[in-house]
């Protein structure tokens, strides 16, 4: 099988499938970790910033209409 002149390109394409899998699967698992923070922060009544990374606690007035 190593005298087939397309080896290299057959075993090329397999690593490249490989690592572009292996990125999708890295992506989904962060974008899921993220998102189980950000649920489980909604469910305490937090809010994140993403711009900043921290959370903020009812620090908005809940009516943003009222004069007091």
């Amino acid at each position: 099988m190593g005298h087939d002149p397309h080896f290299g390109f057959v075993v090329a394409a397999y690593v490249l499938a490989f690592v572009i899998v292996a990125g999708m699967i890295v992506t989904i698992l962060a974008d899921y970790v993220r998102l189980k923070q950000a649920l489980s922060a909604l469910s305490r009544g937090t809010r994140q910033d993403p711009d900043l990374g921290c959370e903020d606690s009812n620090s908005q007035d809940p009516d943003p209409e009222s004069f007091e």
